[in-house]
């Protein structure tokens, strides 16, 4: 089987291309700045979790996630910190997002938490710090903001945070505890995510400028865009018809959303992660619901893999319908990428055409046991996604993740958009 998954990812990535000498400019350089008109996608490496920033073509900014705490998982599990372990990620995080913003707006206008895991808000344990104002602990999007200013959150639960059920757990008390004192004392505006709406995450300094920008909420907590207007439908039973053990997962309730720029579309869908048919464990159809993400999604040019590319993510049923010319793999551990997900993601088989796979950190061991770096464009570094003015083509940049110089290492495109 590893034979057959290395032969087939080689042929894929030479007919995909290699990269010229011409699309080498930017290499050994700082990464040029954000201009006007020009979308950036930064997936943040921290070897901690996920943390995505994202500039408008207008200058809005928005993050998605703010990376785990110094501590998410068992040691044995668990990649390097990213450039090194003298801070904690979500300061790393925010100091990258400090050189990366445009300068006359040095904030964060949207965070959005695509679901309540440690690795993507912050995991709070006994000692992690106190916040300056002493009334929260500091982790992830908690402690983003003793850095650079969040002027609103968006997540799937405000205000009762009880869907399915009510999330009791040292890190959600600590979240609510922080919601309420910035609400309180710093202006702090809190939404949930709204399905099917394009109205929610919209440009705030010059949106008239740039018609063709969209940002579409495909899904949250099982409630799916149905692609007509605004409407939505949920994809998950009456909770009083079913079991407590079979209730959605907080994987599978992640915030889905599409961001398009003329003909250019980015899919990212948090920890999404159900695959019934390819694994005995779901048998429930109800279950699929990156089916029917994707059959609402559509095609698009770049794609951040469903929950780290782990083995129980990124479906035929997703994939088939996607079918990316680009992936994003947001890699914390061993088996980010899975073998199983790597084989969907280069199969031609599921879709045809090329492409490319970037991976921000591939262990030693997932490399040894698994996969060779030759098999994707790239195996460590941070990702930028750099659409240009119009959407109608972009670039990939991998960037050194072991200081803060923003290097490039590698430079890829650019892509013609769809």
């Amino acid at each position: 089987m590893k034979a057959l998954l290395q032969l087939a990812v080689a042929s894929a990535l030479v007919a995909s291309g290699g990269t010229s000498a011409a699309q080498q400019k930017t290499v050994g350089l700082r990464l040029p700045a954000w201009t006007p008109g020009e979308l950036d996608i930064y997936a943040i490496n921290t070897g901690r979790g996920d943390a995505q920033f994202f500039i408008f073509p207008d200058g809005t900014t928005m993050l998605e996630d703010a990376s785990g705490g110094t501590k998410v998982g068992p040691a044995p599990f668990l990649i390097p910190s990213k450039p090194n372990g003298s801070r904690p990620p979500a300061e790393w995080v925010a100091r990258f997002i400090k050189q990366v913003a445009p300068r006359d707006n040095q904030k964060i206008d949207y965070a959005v938490l695509s679901h309540f895991h440690g690795d993507h808000m912050g995991i709070i344990v006994p000692d992690s710090p106190l916040s300056k104002n002493r009334a929260y602990q500091l982790s992830g999007i908690t402690e983003v903001p003793e850095f650079v200013p969040i002027a609103k959150i968006v997540d799937r639960g405000w205000p009762n945070y009880n869907y399915p059920v009510t999330i009791e757990n040292a890190t959600m008390a600590n979240y609510r505890k922080f919601l309420d004192w910035q609400t309180a004392h710093n202006g702090l505006r809190v939404e949930q995510f709204k399905p099917g709406h394009n109205d929610q995450l919209t440009m705030l300094r010059d949106p008239k400028r740039f018609p063709e920008f969209e940002v579409r909420n495909i899904a949250a907590n099982g409630v799916v865009w149905t692609g007509k207007g605004s409407a939505s439908r949920n994809t998950v039973p009456p909770l009083t018809s079913l079991k407590r053990s079979d209730s959605p997962l907080e994987n599978n309730l992640s915030l889905v959303f599409r961001i398009s720029y003329g003909p250019f579309d980015y899919y990212t869908g948090g920890d999404l992660s159900s695959k019934p048919g390819e694994t005995e464990f779901e048998p429930a159809a109800w279950k699929d619901i990156e089916s029917a993400v994707g059959q609402a999604t559509g095609p698009v040019d770049v794609m951040k893999a469903n929950h780290h590319a782990s083995w129980d993510a990124n479906s035929s049923g997703l994939l088939s319908r996607l079918r990316p010319r680009v992936i994003l793999v947001t890699a914390r551990a061993d088996g980010h990428p899975a073998q199983n997900t790597y084989e969907r993601m280069t199969s031609k088989r599921i879709w045809p055409g090329d492409r490319d796979i970037f991976i921000t950190n591939l262990s030693p061991s997932t490399r040894a046991t698994t996969y060779d770096s030759k098999h994707a464009k790239s195996a460590q570094g941070h990702v930028v996604v750099r659409v240009a003015p119009g959407g109608a083509s972009y670039r990939v940049f991998v960037l050194e993740d072991g200081d803060e110089s923003l290097r490039v290492k590698a430079e890829f495109g650019p892509y013609p958009s769809r």
